[in-house]
């Protein structure tokens, strides 16, 4: 069977954008052969892992197929940035086995990223702003509260409501709804006050460097080497600041020899990210002014917006968004960020939260009685099922506007392969999966998100985005529970 697929026709092909190197994509046929259940991809049923070199680069290849069924493919998988997969069948395409074996080889791969981050140092520097040239810390507490979800702004709010009735309480309400207000349309100011990550149309790009660092020693480079890698930092600010398109592995290799660092031009990656760009791009097609930009040190992929008019409009993007994006997966997720600002998201959850709470202070609260905590988490519950139809049509809309819907699936399932696995079962679709909608999350699950973007047609989109995603999250919610 190996030697009548080798001799036939190429069927299919695909490429999976990496974060990694070259050089580092070289472990990846171990990591598959120490990590893989029996050695075998979920969902497929494989011959043996063979890696090869030859003129063409290095690769690895297997024979494989559906779990049920006699259908058989080569699978080749080239080890370069972009990873490029070929398949060749003399029994035709399997577009079901395609589609299994693109989303498992993508999040196989994202895992193996992820052990690949813990032997690789990340530096990261914004040419034109000198106090990233500095070594940070991790994210800002004050960014995390501001920028997260509106549940925590909800809760900071009952906080300081409590505090307010125990002083003035016969003008407590009022307070209250007036600081709430001040919150939600403030976040992105106040999450963004003082960072030197300021992303303008004159300093407009971001400059990445990851460093596989030699094996054992990452602990080094965190402790004894501190201070050299904070030099190597400071020379390649300083040598790059005003000239960013020249940098590239082989000076900053020098730059980090010269601070006393062992270093090889082979385990460098630099990129240049002009997310002011990326930015732009997707609010022209908002028809949106852009926005305030700013970037965080937060290790986690994430994106967030807050605000409304031009004045107060923040986007907020995380280093971690950076490393593991592309450039065109960055975009579709900032386009869902501005469909939220577009629609005025943020003040649809407000009015919510002050509609309840008004109607509790003054209509319905004598009611509650000592039921309160249990409808608390009720109402709770419900505006962030509310927020679900929210984020779908976001969703859709960026998807459409874009026109990208491919492009926003598969950046969910990088952001969100940890959950899709071990918690929604992605790659194992007869289960029930009511339990995920059922969380406190604005978000529906990430399985349907994905699912209803590849099935969305951007040349014939539904009329009314948001009634279409109402519809769609109820119907999502009500057949959750059924396998299939």
């Amino acid at each position: 069977m190996a030697e009548h697929t080798q001799a036939a026709p190429m069927i299919h092909s695909f490429r999976i954008e990496t974060e990694l190197s070259g050089q580092q994509l070289l472990s990846f046929p171990r990591f598959m052969l120490e990590n893989l259940s029996f050695g075998q991809l979920p969902g497929i049923r494989m011959g043996p892992v063979e890696a090869f070199a030859s003129s063409k680069g290095h690769y690895i290849e297997f024979t494989g197929g559906p779990d049920r069924g006699e259908y058989r493919a080569l699978v080749r998988m080239f080890l370069e940035r972009p990873i490029a997969v070929e398949l060749r069948s003399s029994m035709g395409r399997n577009e079901d086995f395609e589609k299994q074996l693109e989303n498992v080889l993508l999040i196989t791969l994202q895992f193996f990223e992820e052990e690949a981050r813990k032997s690789t140092l990340y530096l990261a520097f914004l040419p034109g702003s000198p106090r990233t040239a500095k070594l940070t810390s991790g994210p800002s507490i004050v960014r995390r509260l501001f920028m997260g979800n509106m549940l925590n702004l909800f809760l900071l709010s009952i906080v300081i409501g409590i505090v307010i009735f125990l002083i003035v309480p016969e003008y407590a309400p009022y307070i209250l709804i007036a600081l709430m207000m001040v919150l939600v349309l403030s976040a992105g100011k106040i999450a963004s006050l003082h960072s030197p990550w300021r992303i303008t149309k004159d300093s407009r790009e971001v400059v990445l460097v990851q460093h596989k660092v030699p094996a054992g020693e990452i602990e080094n480079y965190r402790t004894k080497y501190k201070s050299n890698v904070s030099v190597a930092k400071q020379k390649a600010y300083d040598k790059f600041s005003t000239c960013p398109g020249l940098v590239c592995a082989d000076t900053i290799s020098a730059i980090f020899s010269e601070s006393g660092l062992p270093a090889d031009q082979n385990d460098f990656l630099v990129r240049r990210v002009d997310l002011y760009g990326i930015v732009e791009r997707a609010a022209t097609k908002f028809n949106m002014p852009v926005p305030t930009i700013v970037v965080t040190q937060d290790p986690n992929p994430n994106a967030a917006a807050s605000g409304f008019t031009r004045g107060l409009a923040t986007m907020l993007v995380t280093m971690g968004l950076l490393v593991q994006l592309d450039e065109e997966e960055v975009e579709v997720v900032v386009g869902h960020e501005l469909s939220h600002l577009h629609a005025g998201d943020p003040l649809v959850l407000f009015s919510l939260v002050v509609a309840e709470y008004m109607g509790r202070l003054f209509v319905w609260g004598s009611l509650i009685g000592s039921f309160v905590f249990v409808y608390l988490l009720a109402v709770f519950w419900c505006i962030f099922f509310v927020g679900k139809f929210l984020e779908s049509r976001a969703d859709l809309e960026a998807a459409v506007i874009l026109g990208k819907p491919r492009v926003m699936a598969e950046s969910l399932k990088k952001i969100g392969f940890r959950r899709l696995v071990l918690q929604e079962r992605f790659l194992e679709p007869e289960t029930s999966r009511f339990g995920e909608w059922l969380r406190f999350d604005p978000h529906p699950p990430l399985y349907f998100r994905i699912k209803r973007l590849e099935e969305l047609d951007p040349a014939n989109p539904p009329k009314h985005p948001f009634l279409s995603s109402v519809r769609a999250v109820a119907h999502g919610l009500m057949t959750s529970g059924k396998a299939h």
